[in-house]
């Protein structure tokens, strides 16, 4: 199985740190922030990782030129920010021979179980989402299936609403909707598809520990 880390952003939470160093360097605990999700998945088993890359670029190319993690690890450019969405769409030629591939972001830390949250993928899902029950400002409404419905906010009143963990499963019918690798958040192009009537389906990973370290306050 393949993973996408997703690394291209331009940090702007993270300033002034991000003016010289790509979010995805930017050190915790110890190590740089993407090191720990390459030891995540490298102890999961995935056979090769896919790190795009647009944000001091030279920096990540040079990072990763010097240092080996035991897996392989390929590199896509992105010569304008694309987004999560575009990112995906980017690495195409990396990821469409896989049934279905891990994406996650370079900025979290999480304690979801991989084995068990990757099991919850069938054929008939274009995606499986990682959720969670906590406050967030962007929330994403479900059915009473867990299959998405689409963006809902703190003051929605939906009973059936969660914070997505950054984590997904997806599968390579993505590549097949005719969407190119331009500026495009994942999250409209998984909503654009529930309005075709393909299923993207939540899982809820009940109280895994989650950390976004693109926070400033979050880093120590």
């Amino acid at each position: 199985m393949k993973a996408l880390i997703l690394s291209a952003g331009l940090g702007t939470r993270l300033k002034p740190l991000t003016d010289t160093t790509p979010k995805p360097l930017i050190p915790y605990k110890g190590k740089p922030l993407i090191v720990h999700q390459i030891e995540k998945l490298r102890t999961f088993g995935i056979s090769e990782i896919i790190v795009n890359v647009h944000h001091l670029k030279d920096k990540m190319i040079e990072f990763f030129n010097y240092n080996k993690f035991g897996v392989k690890i390929n590199l896509s450019i992105e010569e304008e920010i694309l987004g999560t969405g575009g990112g995906i769409i980017n690495a195409e030629k990396y990821l469409k021979d896989e049934s279905f591939f891990l994406v996650t972001n370079s900025d979290i830390i999480t304690g979801i179980d991989l084995r068990k949250f990757t099991k919850n993928y069938s054929i008939s899902h274009l995606a499986v989402l990682a959720v969670q029950n906590r406050k967030t400002s962007r929330y994403l409404s479900f059915d009473n299936r867990m299959h998405l419905k689409g963006r809902a906010d703190e003051n929605s009143q939906d009973d059936n609403k969660y914070a997505f963990n950054g984590t997904q499963v997806i599968s390579n019918k993505i590549f097949k909707l005719g969407y190119k690798p331009e500026f495009k958040d994942i999250i409209d192009i998984y909503i654009e598809s529930v309005n075709k009537r393909l299923t993207i389906k939540g899982f809820n990973v009940g109280n895994a520990e989650f950390k976004d370290i693109g926070k400033p306050e979050n880093l120590v």
